[in-house]
């Protein structure tokens, strides 16, 4: 995946789910700067290995930890939604890669490089048609993406303000919202 959609990407989905609304756009460039920094590798060039940075633990562990962080230590409410967008920005490179040229995603614990790659053809029926995908896996990676990170963007800040009104977990929280 080149380092310009890993760039806008993320960007164009946070302002579909308006988190602009809550966040400004400078904090959503941020993320998409950050995002995009992952592909350092792309301008640094030979001795810089890949998987450095195109693993869960850069890309998921890491804003996890901030996450727990700001959490627990009762930080404000725009913190705590901007440690979970940090979450779904960079777990959004390692997501595209996947579904790409693919990644060594448990790097240093394993140099293994993992892809979902796979193409569904369409077969040719007259001299008019070509044969072409109708659906590939970065089709379905970008489904897939929008459906477990950013529908519940759109829910994010509620989802969080209920939990500082009622000092409830995560869990209960969205169980409260759907209700």
């Amino acid at each position: 995946m080149d380092s310009l959609f890993h760039f806008l990407f993320p960007i164009i989905a946070a302002l579909a789910a308006k988190v602009h609304v809550k966040h400004t756009l400078r904090n959503v460039i941020i993320l998409g700067i950050l995002s995009v920094s992952l592909d350092l590798d792309h301008f640094i060039g030979a001795g810089f290995d890949r998987a450095l940075l195109h693993n869960v633990f850069v890309t998921i562990l890491f804003p996890l930890i901030l996450i727990f962080f700001a959490f627990s230590l009762k930080t404000s409410v725009y913190t705590k939604s901007f440690s979970i967008l940090l979450l779904i920005f960079l777990s959004s490179h390692l997501f595209l890669d996947i579904f790409g040229e693919g990644v060594a995603i448990f790097y240093p614990i394993s140099d293994n490089y993992y892809s979902i790659n796979f193409n569904l053809s369409v077969p040719v029926v007259s001299n008019f048609a070509v044969e072409g995908s109708i659906v590939s896996s970065f089709g379905i990676g970008l489904l897939a993406y929008f459906i477990i990170i950013i529908l519940p963007c759109l829910f994010l800040d509620d989802i969080i303000e209920v939990m500082e009104k009622k000092h409830e977990g995560f869990r209960k929280a969205i169980k409260d919202l759907i209700k």
